[in-house]
């Protein structure tokens, strides 16, 4: 598990998470599931909207507040 302070300004759905599981061999970070612990998406600013899934395969649950960057938003619990 890893903590990235720019992820956690730039992504809502990161900051409440506790962390991001990270990838040993590449450095891919991703969005683990809250409830079963399943990998639900990718986190990263240049992934496009159809990149990103809110929907964990596993269990089914849904974060509505995940979604791709925009480019220019920053969190808006961090304004």
């Amino acid at each position: 598990m890893v903590v990235d302070a720019w992820m956690k300004r730039t992504f809502s759905f990161v900051e409440k998470a506790p962390g991001l599981q990270m990838c040993t061999k590449c450095g891919a970070k991703f969005y683990q599931c809250p409830k079963c612990g399943a990998l639900i998406t990718r986190v990263h600013p240049a992934l496009e909207a159809w990149e990103v899934t809110s929907k964990c395969a596993n269990c089914g649950f849904v974060n509505p507040d995940v979604r791709a960057w925009d480019g220019t938003s920053a969190n808006p619990n961090k304004l």
